[in-house]
């Protein structure tokens, strides 16, 4: 594996393993409760969601994304097939949403029956104030698949779409990320659509949830982290720590990206320079820029961050690792 490595200059000192499960911000959940249509314990035409009544309800972080799911026992979901009255025919869900700059996007989306690619059944399209539209096809055993591991497509990329939520029963939610083109940057995202074009049996949306993003920056879902053993390092009076970024996915991601550090320790000072983030959570977290802008990282292709800490405190050190990219921003 081809490797570059970068050496971030180091000022001044002890540090635990890393943490997972990153927070966000600048992110705003979308009020879906009027437009569903179907409880997470109703019927789905010749059958019903397996194990219903352990399927989440409420403000959830998923995946280290805020969602409003609906609540109470009347309608939690959006289901295709019921939305067609258990018949063939295309339906769609049309969301409003209102909110200006939006540059990315998060829904949560799986199918009933889900079918293999390369044709795509499910359709996602992006509506701004001023003219911008684009579409996404969501293609079975790409990036969507069937909420129940059963007989039917039961893979997904893992970068675009990955799964946030198990009840450990078999059954799951995945969620999407959708980068928007610049354009949206300077309109209002005024609507997310979802049309279904599938059948009784065959390749069914189910849907509960949408957040849209206002950040200019956004995680990189195809970069890998793993860190090395903390030591001393007496000649700069500082705990060290290299920190491994490697790109697992099958394109070039590329540059800036930016290492933040969530949850650090008041006591602890990052000695590296580095910046204070403004849109990701919590607000004013150290960040430092791990790639320049105008490079790239290629697929199996790592970067090395090396980590210095000054704790006069004699704390315990830990913070929760995220990578960000860049839409013309910091993070």
């Amino acid at each position: 594996m081809k490797r570059y490595l970068l050496v971030v200059a180091l000022a001044a000192t002890a540090l635990c393993p890393l943490a997972v499960g990153p927070a966000r911000a600048a992110e705003t959940p979308i009020d879906v409760s009027s437009l569903m249509n179907t409880p997470w314990t109703g019927p789905e035409c010749d059958g019903v969601i397996a194990n219903g009544d352990t399927f989440p309800t409420g403000n959830q972080n998923l995946g280290g994304v805020p969602f409003a799911i609906p609540t109470g026992p009347n309608n939690n979901v959006w289901l295709g097939a019921a939305a067609a009255d258990c018949e063939a025919g295309t339906v769609s869900l049309t969301v409003p949403v209102g909110v200006p700059g939006v540059t990315s996007v998060f829904t949560l989306l799986n199918t009933f029956w889900s079918q293999p690619g390369p044709k795509a059944y499910l359709f996602v399209t992006f509506t701004g104030s001023d003219g911008a539209t684009v579409t996404q096809p969501l293609v079975g055993g790409v990036n969507v698949r069937d909420y129940n591991n059963d007989g039917f497509q039961n893979t997904i990329n893992n970068t675009s779409t990955m799964q946030v939520w198990t009840n450990g029963l078999g059954q799951r939610l995945d969620r999407q990320e959708y980068i928007l083109p610049a354009a949206f940057a300077n309109q209002v995202l005024t609507s997310v659509t979802i049309t279904d074009t599938g059948n009784e049996n065959f390749s069914r949306g189910v849907f509960s949830g949408l957040t849209v993003s206002t950040c200019h920056a956004y995680v990189t879902e195809t970069i890998g982290i793993s860190s090395s053993q903390i030591v001393y390092d007496p000649a700069l009076k500082v705990y060290v720590q290299e920190v491994t970024l490697t790109n697992t996915g099958t394109t070039a991601v590329a540059g800036p990206l930016f290492f933040i550090l969530e949850d650090l320790p008041t006591a602890v000072t990052l000695a590296n320079k580095s910046g204070a983030t403004a849109c990701f959570a919590p607000i004013g977290s150290r960040y430092l820029e791990a790639l320049p802008e105008g490079s790239s990282l290629a697929p199996n292709t790592s970067v090395i961050v090396k980590l210095g800490f000054s704790d006069p405190s004699g704390a315990a050190i830990s913070y929760v690792p995220l990578v960000a990219g860049s839409l013309g921003g910091t993070p």
